[in-house]
């Protein structure tokens, strides 16, 4: 007995020295913040791939501070200050902690014990820890939980929706994805504690008699994989192309609505390259392969993200353009937010996706609309600084998946208020004149 201990202590130290000594390291970078309250100011960051030569990698807009944040590779740090300068911009470079972002990487795949709930609490699960927890409360609740297997990722990992309360009527349906961007870790948990607590709370559970919920808790297990083994801030997938050293697609520049128009780039190796083509990532072609078989019930669609704490509603892919029901997106993203800040106060921000500081064309929420699909939102989860940012530590996980529990059965309720008990029709998709494809972007 001891000595399998030994030997199972031995081999966990020599896979966490391994893993660290092949983590890549963070040293030397820098969270650049530049506010864009004057118009001068917002004009520059907007244009900041021309100024600075390269798009450094985006991470979003502080809405509360009117701040643009960026993370910068240490050998670029030199060049984007002397840019900043010489154009009278103000801007702060901060310290990256590089100990952040090794805290959340702990190896825990030799333990035994199925997972439970306070591991969706409390850590940041593997890939296969994910799915031996959907095993078991498939097992659990074989009435009100389905599987199915929408396809495989580059890598030939099953991409697994879960279907809950799906009784083979034609109730409406709310679809929920999440973790489309690698190193947004927070949303893969909000989307297992979302699954978790509507079947074993029954308070939750009966609103499951009205409508059918379809969760993709992992919709890019690759980069998720990678994020976790290799580079902590991967963002794409982990596709690959024979003429470039880079590797992976932004799936959320991969959808197929406005492709390759703005807020994209066309280079494989930027943080917001769309592709080769329209659903080009076999992800992206999994997902809405799934979705536009059961389009006409879809009445809610839901991409969970991180960060920023917004409520996000298209159109995304330009500015000052929103579909023609923009009031009610608005008046449901506003319950949604008023839900989270009656739990701790935390305040979620309800916008347009395109009039902020980017448009950002092929993103799944733009496309689900052009489907005809009613209410449909990108969520950027906590935190709103970038002093945590994607690295939110675990013991934060608990207070943001109860935050998106309450917005997401907000949701549930409007679409069964809504929509439960009526006779299922035809949607009206927006007009082919959007489906163009042409060919800076967002956090989203």
């Amino acid at each position: 007995m001891f000595l399998r201990f030994g030997i199972c202590l031995i081999l966990f130290i020599f896979l966490n020295q391994h893993v660290t000594a092949s983590y890549k390291s963070y040293d030397g970078y820098k969270i650049l913040e530049v506010p864009f309250k004057h118009k001068i100011a917002k004009r520059y960051v907007q244009n900041i791939d021309k100024h600075f030569g390269f798009m450094p990698d985006f991470l979003g807009e502080n809405w509360k501070k009117e701040e643009a944040h960026f993370f910068i590779e240490k050998d670029q740090v030199a060049k984007v200050g002397d840019a900043l300068k010489f154009s009278n911009i103000s801007f702060n470079l901060r310290d990256v902690d590089s100990k952040m972002f090794t805290f959340s990487r702990k190896r825990r795949d030799l333990a035994n014990s199925p997972i439970s709930i306070t591991d969706i609490n409390t850590r940041y699960l593997s890939y296969d820890e994910q799915i031996q927890f959907l095993n078991n409360l498939a097992s659990q609740f074989p009435n009100l939980v389905k599987l199915q297997n929408l396809g495989n990722s580059y890598e030939g990992r099953p991409i697994t929706a879960v279907r809950l309360g799906d009784d083979g009527t034609n109730k409406p349906i709310v679809w929920i994805d999440a973790g489309i961007h690698a190193r947004e870790w927070i949303s893969y948990n909000a989307a297992l504690y979302f699954i978790w607590t509507i079947l074993n709370d029954p308070n939750y559970r009966q609103l499951l008699q009205n409508v059918q919920v379809n969760v993709v808790p992992n919709t890019n297990p690759d980069g998720y994989e990678y994020s976790r083994t290799t580079e902590r801030m991967w963002r794409k997938t982990r596709s690959r192309f024979t003429s470039s050293k880079c590797a992976g697609t932004d799936g959320n520049r991969n959808y197929p609505f406005f492709w390759g128009n703005e807020g994209v780039s066309h280079s494989t190796c930027s943080e917001i390259y769309c592709g080769t083509r329209a659903a080009s990532e076999p992800e992206v072609l999994a997902l809405t392969n799934a979705i536009m078989r059961e389009e006409r019930r879809i009445k809610a669609y839901v991409s969970l993200h991180s960060y920023g704490q917004e409520i996000l509603y298209p159109w995304g892919h330009t500015k000052n353009s929103h579909p023609s029901d923009v009031q009610d997106l608005i008046r449901v993203g506003k319950m949604m937010a008023t839900a989270i800040q009656n739990l701790h106060g935390t305040q979620y921000n309800v916008m347009n996706s395109g009039d902020g500081l980017y448009p950002a064309a092929g993103a799944s929420d733009d496309w689900a609309k052009s489907r005809g699909i009613k209410y449909s939102f990108t969520m950027e989860l906590s935190p709103s600084d970038d002093y945590t940012g994607f690295i939110l530590p675990e013991d934060r996980i608990f207070q943001v998946n109860r935050e998106t529990f309450q917005a997401l059965t907000t949701l549930v309720r409007v679409v069964s208020q809504e929509f439960a008990n009526r006779t299922t029709t035809s949607t009206t998709r927006i007009s082919a004149k959007f489906q163009r494809t042409r060919g800076f972007g967002s956090g989203k």
